[in-house]
């Protein structure tokens, strides 16, 4: 159950009112997003992760790095407070729990739509419309593309997902709302694209 939560933690409060885009500009938006995905191979980042629970007065952050390499391989590794990390490759899991090694086959139907979800949210190829209901607006320097779910099972963990895009297209920060109004709130710095990657990071 902790990886799984974990998992959904993948997937990261600023007041801001979104103006909603035309249709013209969602179109234009998408067709860029979608170029920009299509030259990307490689992704690296820091990433601050924020937890927020409604009975708590201070929201829980946790500090890592990740990487990327198409098609689907993905390193989501914590090193503060503490050592975690989870290592996607096609539909299998590795984590590693402080030491602990363990395998998870992504066979079930949660796990593979959460499987499908952080890379689609990483690499900014979500725009099925088949799984969600989607709207784009414009917050702040941001584009927000945000994300309801139609799958029963999905939303059992997952009301919405917010994905902050900056001006060159490239994911910013996530934000994903629990059904609780809980949160998760992840955001990247130092990205690095399409840079030769050492193939440790997506072994354990």
């Amino acid at each position: 159950m902790k990886t799984l939560f974990l998992l959904l933690s993948l997937c990261a409060p600023f007041v801001l009112i979104a103006q909603p885009l035309t249709a013209e500009q969602s179109a234009q938006f998408k067709t860029q997003l979608i170029a920009k995905t299509r030259t990307l191979q490689t992704m690296q980042a820091d990433f601050q992760q924020k937890k927020h629970l409604n009975f708590m007065s201070k929201d829980i952050e946790t500090f890592g790095k990740m990487a990327f390499a198409k098609p689907s391989q993905l390193n989501w590794q914590y090193t503060k407070p503490y050592q975690y990390r989870i290592i996607f490759q096609k539909d299998n899991i590795t984590v590693n729990d402080a030491g602990t090694v363990s395998q998870i086959k992504a066979d079930n139907k949660v796990f593979k739509k959460i499987n499908h979800l952080i890379i689609s949210s990483v690499t900014g190829d979500m725009f099925d419309e088949k799984e969600f209901t989607i709207s784009l607006s414009q917050s702040g320097k941001h584009t927000l593309v945000k994300l309801l779910p139609k799958d029963k099972t999905l939303l059992k963990y997952i009301r919405e997902i917010n994905l902050y895009f900056d001006a060159q297209y490239l994911v910013d920060r996530v934000k994903l709302i629990e059904p609780t109004a809980d949160y998760t709130e992840i955001i990247f710095t130092n990205k690095k694209l399409n840079t030769s990657i050492d193939e440790a990071n997506f072994k354990i």
